[in-house]
């Protein structure tokens, strides 16, 4: 499933993508809320074939973020299932030269639009960093709310919700 928006191509992710994410994760500015020292292009490799396993498994996951245009990976924008929760979530991360230009906003609204048409869940999370706080701003923009703090990893986190209905 490929997901078009006007400036964009959202493509399953895979290990084909694991050099081009990691050059976007290899920004300690991109990387600090989404894994930080954590990410390695070995980890990067790990989590590209978990996401493979995913759209194979449930017929979503994360995206590949290809603009159009120049035919570049500037990130990755997807649903991801949390089994600890029993929720999904959408999340996205662009190198930092994608970042303003409203990208993750359209590629977001176009996951959103998706599972509203195809997922039987009543909600999206939006599981982001307190200090993220661009990350936040876009989840609200989206029409997330926060619905309650948890902790992944040992880190706090905010969950902001969206209901889908």
């Amino acid at each position: 499933m490929i997901l078009q928006t006007n400036r964009l191509e959202l493509v399953p992710l895979g290990p084909e993508h694991a050099d081009d994410l990691w050059s976007v994760y290899s920004d300690p500015q991109v990387a600090r809320y989404v894994g930080g020292d954590s990410l390695t292009p070995e980890s990067t490799r790990a989590q590209t074939e978990r996401c493979a396993r995913e759209w194979a498994e449930r017929g979503y996951g994360q995206s590949a973020v290809i603009v159009k245009e120049t035919g570049q990976l500037v990130g990755r924008i997807g649903l991801s299932h949390w089994p600890e929760w029993q929720e999904v979530e959408l999340g996205y991360a662009l190198r930092q030269s994608a970042q303003g230009q409203g990208l993750a906003r359209e590629g977001a609204r176009a996951w959103i639009e998706w599972a509203r048409g195809n997922l039987a869940d009543d909600h999206l999370t939006a599981v982001i960093h307190p200090d993220n706080a661009p990350s936040a701003r876009l989840a609200e923009h989206l029409g997330f709310t926060l619905g309650r703090q948890d902790t992944v990893n040992g880190i706090k986190v905010n969950v902001f919700c969206l209901p889908l209905r």
